[in-house]
């Protein structure tokens, strides 16, 4: 069994955003109060798609194996520019080398794997899976990820707020008309949310490109913006 040992350096976009939204209001304090959670979903149209593309090397020295990952690397990177994106636009964001050992035979050492991430945003959505080709024939081991962007977002988050703020009001005010009262002021409420998500292409390898052949075919996904809301409100019951 050969494992791997990498020391890795990484540059990592924020994909998954917590926020949080307070509102609280102090003029007297509630006798009575109710909690609810609410959640609330938006789908977005995708404008564009962020592909990981991954390097994997094996060498007999760590020199030898980062050196051959920088060619291959390098030669991903000039295909994609022959493909048409800037140079600048392609972003290096993980690079990393360690030993591999085979425990089964007393920590041995059988050699030195390098890996190094490229990140390439298709404006095209139509162009993913002939990108997708495009770095695996030129030297990419694997497609990690693609993550979908929407130009929308903003708007679909404050969507999905004002959706789960709606069904925490609902399900308070049948609470207090359930207690034989009424729903007061709101006291307390945060909000979460976590956007876009990425679709795993777990599939898309060298290996895996050799056995179809052909052209890879892609569907985009819509970029669903996900929040929740925890709330706080008075309960003002019958006199």
């Amino acid at each position: 069994m050969r494992t791997a040992t990498l020391l890795y350096l990484l540059a990592v976009p924020t994909l998954l955003v917590p926020t949080m939204l307070v509102c609280q209001q102090n003029e007297r304090k509630a006798d009575s109060e109710i909690r609810t959670a609410g959640s609330g979903e938006v789908t977005l149209s995708p404008q564009r798609a962020v592909l990981s593309i991954g390097i994997t090397t094996r060498a007999a020295t760590a020199a030898e194996a980062s050196s051959h990952n920088a060619r291959v690397t390098n030669t991903v990177l000039d295909t994609l520019v022959r493909a048409g994106f800037r140079r600048d636009s392609l972003q290096t964001v993980a690079f990393g080398v360690g030993p591999n050992y085979d425990y089964d035979s007393g920590h041995k050492l059988v050699d030195y794997e390098a890996t190094a991430t490229i990140r390439a945003k298709v404006r095209d959505l139509a162009r993913i899976g002939r990108v997708i080709d495009q770095a695996l024939a030129a030297g990419a081991t694997d497609i990690s990820n693609v993550i979908y962007e929407s130009d929308s977002l903003e708007i679909g988050r404050r969507q999905a707020l004002a959706q789960a703020l709606g069904k925490a009001r609902d399900d308070a005010r049948a609470l207090a008309v359930a207690a034989g009262g009424a729903l007061g002021r709101l006291l307390d409420v945060n909000a979460t949310d976590a956007y876009p998500y990425a679709y795993a292409l777990d599939a898309f390898s060298a290996s895996g490109m050799q056995v179809r052949g052909g052209a890879t075919s892609i569907s985009p996904r819509d970029v669903a913006v996900r929040v929740a809301v925890q709330t706080r409100w008075e309960f003002i019951p019958n006199r």
